[in-house]
């Protein structure tokens, strides 16, 4: 019986030492957790605005020669919608919606064929291609000696079919 009451003891003492570590793992996995879901949101946002960018054709064009052209101002229409589907979610980002959009690499290819210089993607159709930096609230890394910050990068390109 007495033996018993020992490993118990030492069972406590071990479990109170290692407490803090157990802790600071599950931390570090709830962070890494939070930052996918947010970089699903943010390649979610750049999608979208990729998609409504598209979307905004020339319709002059397409009556008049039956041909998809993207509007002239597709690349602002994207660079807009990427900076309303990022302002949905201002907690995540460590800097503003309008400055990460505002950076971004943005692209209408408004005739095809054409070649991506960045990507050397080659589109068979219009396409508007955003490129994108986006920094992102890590607090909890930031306090176990990393970065509190940490940078996704997106790639998000759409063309009509």
């Amino acid at each position: 019986m007495k033996l018993l009451h020992d490993d118990a003891g030492s069972v406590a003492l071990t479990t109170i030492a290692l407490l803090p570590l157990f802790l600071v793992v599950l931390a570090g996995v709830l962070q890494l957790g939070a930052l996918r879901v947010s970089a699903a949101r943010v390649r979610a946002a750049a999608d979208l605005a990729a998609l409504v960018a598209v979307n905004d054709q020339d319709d002059a064009e397409l009556a008049r020669t039956g041909t998809l052209r993207l509007a002239a101002d597709a690349a602002d229409v994207a660079r807009d919608f990427f900076a309303r589907n990022l302002d949905l979610s201002p907690s995540l980002l460590a800097s503003s919606a309008t400055d990460v959009a505002r950076a971004a690499d943005v692209a209408a290819f408004a005739t095809a064929p054409s070649v991506d210089p960045r990507t050397g993607a080659r589109y068979d159709r219009p396409a508007v291609r955003i490129a994108a930096s986006v920094p992102l609230r890590t607090p909890v890394l930031g306090a176990l000696v990393f970065q509190p910050v940490t940078t996704v990068s997106v790639l998000a390109v759409s063309s009509p079919r």
